[in-house]
């Protein structure tokens, strides 16, 4: 890195939440697989893995819902991806029951893998006085898993998709962080996994941004705004 922060110019620090702090475990073809079993349908994880990835680009992740969305319209799109991924399956009986309880796994400790260094950066930071939040697109079920993970005393702050009413790359979910924590632009450092999203929505808005490129594969984006873990934030603030 060849570009460090002033330091003393950042006030607050938004991180994205899904692989950036934490990541499925084992995988979400293993999650789903798993919970379906239990309905009679047996499938390859691996499969499904490939065909969840495959939904998720197609449909655009959650930002195809934009600058207006909110956890009903959040838990449909979830509720037709995961028909999707089923229906070279033949379908899953029930699938308003089985769906409603694979969602709700989702807020399980024990499905979420914490990154290695995550609680360790956060710990530092907070010792810096800085305002730490989380901006992510995700529904309602975000508190309820940060706290399950115990990284909740961690944060000033959670803001989802579903509780702002709008998506990233929308200006309005960064803008609506900025207010709560009571920071300009040119005071708050973004970073996330996601070009488009994390990367151009944060910067596109004057906010400091770094793409988290934890696999080194590369991009459009220079050197000093891409760092390989949480780590490396430590010697920009």
């Amino acid at each position: 890195m060849s570009s460090k922060v002033v330091p003393g110019r950042v006030k607050a620090i938004f991180f994205d939440a899904g692989d950036t702090l934490f990541r499925p475990y084992p995988s979400v073809g293993e999650i789903y697989a798993r919970t379906a079993s239990a309905y009679g349908i047996e499938c390859d994880p691996n499969v499904l893995e490939s065909e969840f990835q495959s939904a998720w680009q197609k449909r655009g992740g959650l930002s195809s819902l934009g600058a207006e969305t909110n956890e009903a319209k959040e838990r449909n799109w979830w509720h037709t991806l995961v028909e999707e991924v089923f229906a070279s399956h033949g379908g899953v009986p029930n699938f308003d029951q089985f769906f409603g309880e694979l969602h709700r796994s989702f807020e399980e400790k024990h499905l979420w893998e914490i990154y290695p260094e995550v609680c360790g950066v956060l710990a530092h930071l907070r010792t810096r006085k800085l305002i730490l939040a989380v901006v992510s697109n995700w529904d309602l079920r975000l508190p309820k898993l940060v706290r399950n993970l115990g990284l909740d005393p961690y944060f000033d702050f959670l803001l989802s998709s579903s509780m702002c009413g709008a998506t990233k790359p929308s200006a309005k979910i960064f803008e609506e962080a900025l207010n709560q924590a009571g920071a300009k632009p040119s005071e708050a450092i973004h970073v996330g996994d996601t070009y488009e999203e994390d990367f151009v929505g944060a910067e596109r808005l004057g906010i400091r941004a770094y793409l988290l490129d934890r696999a080194g594969i590369g991009n459009s984006v220079p050197d000093r705004v891409r760092v390989r873990s949480l780590s490396e934030l430590l010697d920009l603030v």
